[in-house]
């Protein structure tokens, strides 16, 4: 029998969808004194004496609004975190969408002098506490200890090939982000520490923890560290759920779910570190209620009137992107991790960035969102509407002009770390400049073949022949909350202009119109050959490109009765990997249509799967197939279909009716 990953089981045993981030608030005190909800606790040193510091520290700054994300920047956001640890008096909070890899800040760097049994330590074991990341996660994929993967066996870390990290030395365990948190009732911490330094009170609301625990060592310290140190602990996990705006009630965090969809990433920061809350304290009891009236408050200001633009701008990132290796993935995905410093223009623009995305607000103030893709202009501006203009045709300048970009991604296949691919080039426009004008790219996308998917339409935006400014009167409002408009700039029968224009910036006018900044809009930009426009990803050893991906196939299937419900009961044969997501979708036989992708994380690694499917119809032929996706996001092909009978046999005395 395979592994079950039926969507029951799986809700309640492998997703954590309802994310409220926490608070961090510090009582100050001496040696002894005790942190409340999430505070936190450092050392001035790694074991001598202690001094009290804050929780982990909340930054909410003014909005401004970001119109047009990456079209002069490099389109990129780094989190600290994501290359090291640091260490400092009072963190920062960080918080991370997508799949990535964490290092923490340390909160507690300690000499034990006590002994825990859980942990394997006694005096002198190396204590050290990280806060990782504010927010609940969905779930961990890996841990490391400075560039190894590292696994446990029991709570200790499994010795590696060489010794390393053996002979039950080194303990490792972390939080999931819960509220209330589970830090100081669940680790060792407070064993090792003692009462009067780490207890249960110490739980880490809402912020995912890492404890890692290193015994001393004498005989084979340098084989069990070879580093020479304590190593330094990070986590790849599914981080934030998000919302759905397709969702029925996409303001529920119960339903939230966690995504790579920019999209609903972007609508996640907006509403939660954007969004409205209450001025009362956070356990107030009537905290959550005032919340939830001011986020619906806000989500009927702001994205209610345009909530079709925003179903559709998620609906093109989540379209497949065929790849020259085979399989599909989907069109825009995005990886982030930022500070609650961070200014919120820089860290929608990084959003914005991973799926070309344009945001504006219409003219009665809610957000209108396009994701990269074009679409046929309904509004047209031309000599009736233009009061003002200026044009610049011909060319673009060498001290503007961008014929290379260096790509960047973050690869799974190099431990979740910021690598290049293949540049994109302009090969043509090199030649006749004579020389290479280069620029960096550093989306936060987890595919190189999507870094130079974003970097050939932003060159075309770059690099566009024609470009200029227009000034409206009041009739030329209707450009506002348009990506794309018809434009014709004519005088004194002289025509400039006349095509597709993509509007780059727009504000109001004196005269009661609007003026907009435009570039002329490059037809071919949504055309895209893998085999020659894909490139290459960064070299792994030997290897130059990921394997390419088998077609899954249903082995057996039959169906199962639930009452009055029908499931689908599927025996699949797949890759025996760590990073798999199944998906299935049915339909009636004879249909043309499949119904909805049903999603199944496999969070048990091995072969083969136990798929539950449904419910589906009753009484009928029910035609099913399966695919899956890996890591890095590529989706295999859909398996030959396999028909089952949900016809319901009843027995009687008698016999079978």
């Amino acid at each position: 029998m395979g592994k079950l990953l039926g969507s029951i089981l799986l809700i309640g045993a492998a997703l954590a969808v309802n994310f409220i981030p926490g608070v961090g608030q510090a009582l100050s005190g001496a040696l002894g004194g005790v942190i409340a909800g999430t505070g936190v606790y450092a050392t001035t040193a790694f074991s001598i004496a202690s001094t009290l510091v804050s929780g982990l520290t909340l930054g909410v700054t003014a909005l401004g609004l970001q119109s047009l994300g990456g079209i002069l920047g490099s389109g990129g956001i780094k989190s600290e975190t994501l290359e090291s640890a640091k260490k400092q008096p009072r963190p920062e909070r960080v918080s991370a969408y997508g799949r990535l890899r964490l290092y923490g800040a340390w909160i507690v760097y300690e000499t034990a002098s006590e002994s825990s049994v859980v942990s394997g330590g006694g005096v002198g074991t190396a204590v050290d506490i990280f806060a990782i990341h504010d927010g609940e996660m969905d779930g961990l994929e890996q841990r490391y200890l400075n560039d190894d993967k590292v696994y446990l066996s029991g709570d200790f870390v499994t010795p590696g090939s060489d010794g390393r990290y053996g002979d039950l030395k080194v303990s490792f365990y972390h939080t999931t982000g819960t509220i209330p948190g589970t830090g100081g009732t669940n680790d060792p911490a407070k064993r090792l520490l003692g009462p009067s330094v780490w207890t249960e009170d110490h739980r880490g609301d809402g912020v995912v923890l890492v404890f890692l625990f290193c015994a001393p060592v004498s005989k084979k310290f340098q084989e069990i560290y070879p580093q020479g140190i304590a190593p330094i602990p990070s986590l790849v996990a599914r981080w934030q759920a998000c919302p759905d705006p397709a969702a029925v009630d996409p303001l529920d965090e119960g339903s939230w779910t966690w995504t790579e969809n920019p999209v609903r990433q972007l609508l996640h920061y907006m509403l939660v570190r954007e969004g409205p809350r209450p001025a009362l304290p956070r356990s107030h009891v009537d905290y959550a209620t005032e919340l939830a009236a001011l986020r619906t408050a806000w989500w009927n200001r702001y994205i209610a009137p345009t909530l079709n633009y925003w179903t559709d701008a998620a609906a093109v990132c989540d379209e497949a992107r065929s790849l020259k290796a085979g399989g599909s993935e989907a069109k825009y995905r995005c990886c982030l991790a930022h500070k609650h410093t961070d200014s919120p223009e820089e860290v929608k623009s990084a959003f914005l960035t991973a799926f070309d995305g344009w945001m504006a607000p219409r003219a009665d103030g809610a957000y209108v969102i396009y994701a990269g893709k074009s679409y046929t202009p309904t509004v047209s501006i031309g000599p009736d509407e233009i009061v003002s203009y200026t044009w610049d045709g011909g060319g673009v300048d060498d001290d503007e002009a961008v014929n290379e970009l260096v790509c960047t991604y973050v690869s799974s296949l190099h431990d979740y770390n910021t690598v290049q691919c293949d540049p994109w080039r302009d090969d043509g426009d090199i030649t006749a400049r004579g020389r290479i004008l280069s620029s960096n790219f550093d989306p936060n996308v987890p595919s190189h073949a999507q870094s130079r998917y974003l970097a050939k339409r932003k060159m075309a935006r770059q690099n566009a022949i024609n470009r200029g400014t227009v000034t409206t009167n009041i009739a030329g409002r209707a450009a506002r909350g348009e990506r794309y408009i018809n434009l014709r700039i004519e005088e004194a029968g002289a025509v400039f202009f006349d095509g597709v224009a993509e509007i780059t910036g727009l504000s109001r006018s004196l005269t009661g119109g609007v003026t907009f900044q435009w570039v002329e809009f490059d037809p071919n930009v949504d055309a895209w050959t893998p085999v020659t426009e894909e490139g290459e990803p960064a070299a792994v050893g030997n290897r130059v490109a990921p394997e390419s991906l088998t077609t899954p196939s249903i082995t057996g299937s039959a169906a199962e009765f639930d009452g009055a419900d029908a499931y689908l009961a599927l025996d699949v044969d797949g890759p025996d990997r760590d990073d798999v997501t199944w998906f299935a979708h049915w339909r009636i036989d004879g249909a043309t249509v499949w119904g909805a992708d049903l999603t199944y994380p496999d969070i048990d690694a091995g072969s083969p799967i136990a798929l539950r499917v449904g419910p589906v119809t009753v009484d009928q032929d029910i035609e099913v197939e399966v695919a899956y996706q890996v890591g890095d996001g590529r989706v295999s092909e859909w398996s030959a279909p396999v028909t089952v009978s949900t016809v319901s046999e009843i027995i009687y005395d008698g016999g079978t009716a």
